[in-house]
């Protein structure tokens, strides 16, 4: 089963969305990205990462640069290299974006498919706004008022806690 991370709207709340924002609610798979790896920079500027672009090109560029200068396979190997951690993060950048820009993580959903994710999630969801109100939690227990292991200092000893002449 594949993991999807839920990503709702800046400015709404997951108890109170609406038909508009229902729509908007975004899906992100964890883990792989094969677009990314075969067409990195396009994948990037469809999803609009505009500062993700500029580090991955500046980065490429400083890769490019260091392998040419070590030379013989060099280049073949940091340029894979490079492309295979693009693609394992790109998700992980795409929601990073998202939540810089005030999307809210609201749940993770695993499912076969996107669309069983967005089943499982969409009827959890209607599940939770047709249940009763949930009652009021009982209160916290009340806090200690002295420290819980400090050492006593008059009469008992505790090797290394205690303050106090040596035994010899």
């Amino acid at each position: 089963m594949t993991m999807y991370t839920v990503l709702i709207p800046p400015d709404t709340q997951l108890d109170s969305l609406s038909d508009t924002d229902l729509d908007r609610v975004t899906f992100i798979k964890e883990g792989f990205c094969w677009p990314a790896l075969y067409i990195a920079v396009v994948w990037m500027l469809f999803r609009r990462l505009w500062l993700v672009v500029i580090v991955y090109l500046v980065l490429a560029l400083l890769l490019e640069f260091v392998t040419r200068h070590i030379g013989g396979v060099a280049p073949f190997v940091g340029g894979i290299l490079f492309a295979l951690l693009v693609a394992l993060e790109a998700n992980g950048l795409r929601r990073w974006t998202m939540e810089r820009r005030g999307w809210q993580l609201v749940a993770t959903v695993e499912g076969s498919t996107l669309a069983d994710a967005e089943q499982r999630f969409f009827s959890a969801l209607a599940a939770r706004r047709t249940s009763p109100a949930p009652t009021a939690p009982a209160p916290a227990p009340a806090p200690r008022t002295g420290p819980a292991n400090a050492p006593r200092f008059a009469s008992a000893h505790v090797v290394g806690l205690t303050p106090g002449p040596r035994q010899g």
